[in-house]
């Protein structure tokens, strides 16, 4: 999460759908934050960011995010965390507990893993379901709706590349089982944000 007040903007950082390079551009722009980090998490949900801001902040703040088609967001998710050179906690647990993609969706629900099955638009709304950004992006318009983002913040500088794990087509990792898995734990972020497989 990004909170910035010489932007005047919220960022929430949901995993795996372009937010450390949103991160960067934003850093680029507002050296002044570091990378935001709550309880030692970099992924927040709004409702939380909002309880530790004032409220007069909260409310002048563009506040925005950015979700991903979950089948993907899955996939890329599970190449990250089998790819990465510097393994953090997370990394090491799904390549000792879940060294599979369908061990990593069927099995990495729990303890640590837990944080893979949370619908994105938890990450956006408060308690009740409503709506608590300004705007929802999505990684498969990235290029376009951070042209958004830009203009509204007046950011300069292009969005870079950070890090990006290497994977086919994400419909490959899929039989119907375990589509339909996916379907069932994300049923609220695909009616949402009208995803489908």
């Amino acid at each position: 999460m990004i909170v910035s007040p010489r932007l005047r903007c919220v960022f929430v950082h949901i995993q795996k759908t372009g937010g450390a390079s949103i991160e960067a551009l934003l850093l680029a722009n507002d050296p002044t934050v570091a990378s935001g980090m709550q309880d030692g998490r970099r992924h927040v949900f709004a409702r939380d960011i909002r309880a530790g801001m004032d409220e007069r902040q909260w409310q002048a703040s563009f506040k925005f995010a950015f979700v991903r088609n979950p089948w993907d967001r899955l996939v890329s998710w599970y190449h990250m965390c089998m790819q990465t050179a510097t393994p953090n906690r997370f990394s090491l647990y799904v390549r000792t507990h879940a060294p599979s993609f369908e061990g990593f969706v069927r099995h990495a629900t729990t303890g640590m893993g837990e944080r893979t099955t949370w619908n994105q638009l938890d990450f956006v709304t408060d308690r009740a379901g409503a709506m608590l950004v300004d705007f929802v992006g999505r990684y498969e318009a990235l290029s376009r709706d951070m042209a958004h983002v830009r203009e509204r913040l007046g950011l300069e500088h292009d969005l870079p590349h950070v890090n990006r794990s290497s994977h086919d087509d994400y419909r490959r990792y899929y039989d119907d089982a375990l589509r339909d898995v996916v379907a069932e734990r994300f049923r609220r972020d695909i009616e949402a944000f009208g995803y489908a497989f």
